[in-house]
């Protein structure tokens, strides 16, 4: 589960530091440029790439850390009665 976590901050740094780009972009004093815009639009697809990579490691470690845990023991409740 460690390394899943790890990748999990790793991708979330990604995130970051395309959606940094992006924001340094928008601010440009030279406005956007057709080429600023098409990199703006290279980023966005890649942001919307990692977040679906996170949901889907997001949705392994749920799995992973509900299949760790202990499952409470079956309990025949007429035998107990008896």
């Amino acid at each position: 589960m460690q390394a899943g976590a790890e990748e999990m901050n790793a991708v979330r740094q990604q995130i970051m530091d395309l959606l940094r780009q992006q924001m340094e972009a928008l601010n440009s004093p030279s406005g956007l440029t057709d080429e600023l815009l098409t990199e703006c639009y290279e980023r966005q697809a890649q942001v919307q790439e990692l977040r679906e990579r996170l949901q889907a490691l997001s949705t392994l470690d749920i799995e992973a850390t509900s299949a760790a845990q202990p499952r409470p023991a079956f309990q025949d409740n007429a035998a107990a009665r008896v």
